[in-house]
């Protein structure tokens, strides 16, 4: 599966891609691919990485939760 919340994961936890890979046993360069979408990730890799970084694996798979702020109405008199 794609990680298409890792690097903002990873980057809000103010983790180098270095750090990670120190962290997760895994390569810089696998990291990166992973960022990229250029390779898919294991059950077993999601569960780590989500546990390392703190988020859902739902959050890693799918990015971060889109919050959509809508303007109170106007009132006019």
């Amino acid at each position: 599966m794609r990680l298409r919340g890792l690097r903002q994961a990873r980057q809000r936890q103010g983790i180098s891609i270095s750090q990670l890979a120190d962290l997760s046993d895994l390569r810089r360069e696998t990291i990166t691919r992973y960022e990229q979408g250029q390779e898919d990730a294991a059950p077993s890799l999601i569960r780590r990485l989500s546990s390392l970084l703190g988020i859902t694996q739902a959050e890693l798979i799918n990015g971060p939760p889109h919050v959509v702020t809508v303007p109170p109405p106007r009132v006019t008199a």
